[in-house]
């Protein structure tokens, strides 16, 4: 029993021994606090240094709201601030006694794992401002693109979580096009650069400035999430002036409070006082782009997770930038260290004070405990929401495809980067502003547009997918197939878009050329069976003159016998007339034979491939195939149609499939010619075949004196299935054939001029050899 008395008697001693310093301390500070400006009044202020990290901007507003509004002052320090000096670190600068304290970032953890002896103070930025910046076409939306391009960014440690990103995401120095050094503003338009390392709060805003796309990767969204600005000083500033590390922290921290509510005041400071290089625009957009990094609202200013910097040392062992990691006790400062006076008139008071604190402090514990399990619940479902909105955001940016959200009445609320392209718009012009249906054809809206009125139908019987027709904004036709799905509560949908033109492209040229080897086995199969009939007649011209010619004994021997000469014969024959049908038999036969001839030359393939053609014989070949086209409906005959030809005699050679390109020449002749034949009875149907050589091209011509085309049948007339002849006429695949062999096939340039009334031209132009 007395033992235990004597144990407790103890027990309360010591546990008084502890309180009374505990006391006399938070007392200490609550009358420093208190007496501050009356105590420090009469005392000289005390000189210290700040390192900024860069030049003058908002980026470090708090520090110069300390210095404006006196609260340095009030602490009794005499404030310098110093820019940065390029060619030394600011972590040099204090660790060798240039500066007081210095801003950094996550850099400074680094440091203090090598052995150097930096202390944290506070951590400015919650997040990290570094990212990649991409501004090239097509622009990059994930670190795996990477690979290949070339990116600016300082490779020394000032960049350091980019460097991070890089090695955890598989990115090795190989391979990327470094170049090594900070970006300038003549950068930021380069073409030659694809990426550069840039801070949020200052590169993009000259990119918005100049209406350039561009995207943001951004290192959290690819695991690597560091601390941004944080405020630094030496253990040897610490252990000589452990109040003046307090009281410089404390100033400055209250200047950032000041500073994040007040940003147009702290920006007419900047710019008057401190001659920052940024326009007072620029400066605005940095401050509203530092509350998403500091986070005030969240996030009490200067907070330091060690957790979190924990795990930043970890990433470091594993990128090799140290060896092992060290503990984290001497990196961060803690205020309540070293020695303050207090004023034994107060302690008294200070005491009840801190008595009051302690009640409300156990008050809020238990509190704080009821709740903790609820806080800790919320902050893994917010952690697991944030998950998943960055990866669905990526999964929404980076798919192959183009990726709509829209909404009941047709109009976009969201699009990826792919949409636009597809669209030849941006985003900006899309999002909340224009309606799906604004880029369907037409003709193609409303079954669009039933297929959606449909959906809501009790039966829901509209398909889930569908294929349309898409106008782009510059005019264009391209085909598209649509996939459309519900979002789950929602009268938003989900439209992924492939588009599928140059499939279409593809098998409408199929069957073209399936159509064309038919008609051409058809055409060889005339040809041949005419050939016969055609030589006999040829062969029996020959022959009669032969049986009159006085150079055939033969035939001398026969006239003698009735009694006349050869001579008398040719005479009678020449006077009746019949010499001359003999030679008109004779040229016609060669001429049908030249045609036939011609024909079976068009409809051979090729099995050499590519060969050397003359644009000029080619065009004497398609005129004499074309000119026994014959129309039994329109009831004209090609005949009568005018045939100009403007040929350049030194023209050069074309490398090509003599077939192919004399389907389009085919083509274009045909379809001047049913052009001019709707003009017959005002003027005479006029064909110009021109030709010629400017240097790089060669250069063919059709131009016809027809009736040209309105705008709109122009911008359709190489688009697969559109004409404009009656049914049965025509089938709309000439010209978009034609199209897509010249320009697919051997990188030409197929263009039309047409007026209305005058008529219409259709030049091309190929490579020559």
């Amino acid at each position: 029993m007395n033992n235990h008395l004597i144990s407790s008697k103890h027990t309360d001693i010591r546990t008084t021994s502890l309180l009374v310093p505990i006391f006399y301390a938070v007392a200490a500070v609550i009358l420093i606090t208190l007496f501050s400006g009356n105590s420090w009044a009469a005392k000289n202020l005390d000189k210290v240094t700040l390192q900024l990290k860069w030049f003058h901007q908002f980026q470090f507003a708090g520090y110069y709201a300390a210095l404006e509004k006196g609260y340095y002052k009030d602490e009794g320090l005499d404030v310098t601030l110093i820019e940065r000096d390029l060619r030394y670190s600011p972590i040099d600068q204090v660790l060798s006694g240039k500066a007081d304290f210095g801003i950094s970032n996550s850099e400074v953890l680094l440091r203090y794992m090598q052995g150097k002896d930096v202390v944290l103070l506070a951590s400015i930025f919650q997040h990290s401002p570094l990212v990649f910046i991409s501004k090239t076409k097509p622009l990059i939306h994930n670190v795996q693109q990477f690979k290949g391009k070339t990116i600016l960014m300082n490779s020394a440690s000032q960049d350091i979580e980019l460097k991070v990103m890089l090695e955890t995401n598989g990115i090795l120095p190989n391979d990327i096009k470094l170049i090594d050094r900070f970006a300038v503003p003549e950068d930021y338009f380069d073409p030659k650069i694809d990426l550069i390392a840039a801070y949020i709060t200052n590169q993009p805003f000259y990119l918005n400035k100049e209406n350039t796309p561009y995207s943001i990767i951004y290192p959290y969204t690819h695991g690597v999430d560091f601390y941004g600005d944080t405020l630094f000083t030496s253990q040897s500033q610490i252990k000589k002036h452990p109040e003046r590390v307090k009281k410089f922290l404390k100033a400055s921290l209250k200047g950032w409070q000041y500073a994040l509510k007040h940003p147009d005041e702290l920006i007419e400071i900047i710019t008057d006082k401190f001659g920052s290089l940024k326009s007072k625009a620029h400066l605005k957009y940095e401050a509203a782009t530092m509350q998403t990094l500091v986070l005030p609202e969240l996030v009490r200013i200067g907070h330091s997770n060690p957790f979190r910097w924990e795990e930043i040392g970890k990433e470091f062992q594993k990128q090799g930038l140290i060896k092992e990691t060290k503990n984290l006790s001497a990196f961060f400062f803690n205020p309540a260290e070293g020695k303050v006076t207090i004023n034994k008139k107060t302690a008294l008071i200070t005491a009840v004070i801190f008595a009051i604190i302690i009640i409300v402090l156990l008050a809020s514990v238990f509190i704080a405990r009821k709740f903790q399990k609820e806080i800790e619940s919320r902050r893994e479902v917010e952690e697991r929401l944030k998950k998943s909105e960055r990866y669905y955001r990526s999964l929404f940016d980076n798919t192959g495809t183009a990726t709509i959200i829209v909404a009941d009445d047709f109009t976009v609320k969201h699009c990826n980067e792919n949409c636009a392209q597809l669209c030849g718009i941006t985003r900006d012009e899309i999002e909340n502003k224009l309606k799906w249906t604004a880029f369907i054809a037409p003709e193609e809206v409303d079954r669009v547009t039933g297929y959606a009125k449909s959906r809501h139908s009790v039966n829901n019987s509209a398909p889930r997918s569908y294929e349309t027709r898409l106008l782009r904004n510059n005019g264009e036709i391209r085909y598209i197939h649509v996939n459309v799905e519900a979002i789950n509560d929602s009268t938003d949908h989900v439209v992924s878009v492939l588009d599928m033109t140059e499939k279409v492209k593809t098998q409408e040229l199929l069957i073209q050329t399936e159509k064309m080897v038919s008609v051409g086995g058809l055409a060889a199969g005339m040809a041949h069976e005419i050939n016969n009939p055609l030589a006999g007649i040829l062969q029996a011209v020959q022959n009669i003159y032969r049986r009159i010619s006085a150079d055939v004994p033969a035939s001398v021997k026969v006239a003698e016998k009735h009694g006349c000469t050869c001579e008398q014969i040719n005479a009678f024959l020449e006077e009746r007339g019949v010499i001359r049908m003999l030679a008109g038999i004779h040229s016609s036969g060669e001429r049908a034979a030249n045609i036939v001839r011609t024909m079976l030359n068009f409809t051979r393939q090729n099995d050499d491939g590519m060969s050397s053609c003359n644009l000029n014989l080619l065009f004497d070949d398609i005129i004499d195939i074309i000119t026994c086209d014959y129309d039994l409906k329109k009831k004209y005959d090609f005949k009568h149609t005018k045939i100009i030809k403007e040929y350049q005699k030194d023209l050069g050679m074309v490398l090509c499939r003599r077939t192919e390109i004399e389907q389009v020449l085919l083509n274009l002749v045909k379809n001047a010619a049913h052009a001019t034949n709707d003009v017959a009875e005002i003027r005479k149907p006029t064909i110009t075949l021109r030709t010629k050589n400017d240097g790089k091209f060669i250069i063919a011509e059709v131009e016809d004196n027809g009736p040209g085309m309105t705008a709109e049948v122009k911008r359709r007339a190489f688009e697969p299935f559109f004409t404009t002849k009656s049914p049965g006429l025509g089938t709309g695949l000439g010209l978009s054939v034609s199209y897509f062999i010249i320009t697919q096939n051997y990188n030409g340039v197929f263009d039309i001029e047409t007026k209305i009334g005058q008529g219409t031209k259709f030049i091309i132009r190929m490579p020559q050899i």
